[in-house]
């Protein structure tokens, strides 16, 4: 049952802790001091009241560092890969958070607004051990899918805080996280959470940390006085370029949209 204390590790999960013992993730998880940000996520959930559910710490982990793996496949995933268990810091046998559990967990991180105060937290240690090189940053943003069903037409919204907008051509209800990414060391450094109808590039300002030496960016964050303002601070410009009504781009501009795209293409996952 969640929350008893865990049973003796059998010789099948002591054996496979060692077989991954130097795993990415478990790198990681030595990296990280876990205790302020639990102490953050105390504050989700009563001890007591109410049923019993999965630890706020243990919902934290694959929702930051998932490997671009979605809430729909992270249970199949960490529940067949032995390095996330240990990640998780689940054993074989332990039951692993669906993907309603994560979807929830996620939603009520951007309700109470601490998605952006955690993910401050983390980096913040990162920077301490001298593991984010800020040579550059690359700006991208997600849709993050509301927990909440969207509301009818004429009712009023379920959640205040999220926002109807369409991904392709499909309608989408929820929030939209932006990004930055330090893109040597590919550690996230900032996130901001807004309702998903905000354009990306709306956010381009605050997701700028001005101590690096160049941003990266699709087309959508293009602005002629975005390139000036960055050269003035002595920041590089990697924003794609975008093409104008009745003037394509040259053969030079499209040489730069592939090569930035290249850089750019670590924050896709």
């Amino acid at each position: 049952m969640l929350g008893e204390k865990k049973p003796q590790k059998s010789f099948f999960d002591m054996a496979a802790e060692q077989r991954v013992s130097n795993h990415f993730l478990l790198k990681i998880d030595k990296l990280i001091d876990w205790k302020p940000l639990q102490k953050e996520l105390s504050r989700l959930y009563h001890p007591s009241l109410g049923r019993r559910c999965y630890p706020p710490s243990l919902c934290l982990r694959p929702f930051c560092f998932s490997s671009g793996i979605t809430s729909r496949t992270v249970r199949g995933v960490h529940g067949d890969r032995i390095s996330f268990l240990r990640f998780l810091g689940l054993n074989i046998e332990d039951p692993v958070p669906n993907e309603t559990t994560i979807c929830r967990f996620r939603a009520k991180l951007c309700e109470v607004g601490l998605a952006e105060k955690l993910f401050r937290l983390i980096p913040g240690q990162l920077e301490q051990k001298g593991l984010l090189l800020k040579k550059g940053s690359i700006v991208d943003a997600t849709l993050i899918e509301a927990a909440r069903r969207p509301p009818a037409k004429g009712s009023p919204a379920r959640d205040p805080d999220a926002a109807h907008t369409v991904r392709g051509k499909k309608p989408f209800y929820g929030y939209k996280a932006h990004v930055t990414l330090d893109h040597k060391s590919e550690f996230i450094r900032e996130v901001k959470v807004t309702p998903a109808n905000v354009h990306d590039s709306c956010m381009f300002d605050e997701m700028i940390q001005g101590d690096e030496e160049a941003v990266f960016a699709d087309k959508g964050y293009w602005r002629e006085s975005r390139k000036h303002t960055l050269r003035a601070f002595g920041i590089y410009c990697g924003i794609m370029d975008r093409a104008k009504r009745n003037a394509p781009l040259s053969r030079r501009q499209r040489k730069r949209n592939r090569r930035l795209s290249r850089v750019r293409a670590r924050i896709e996952k």
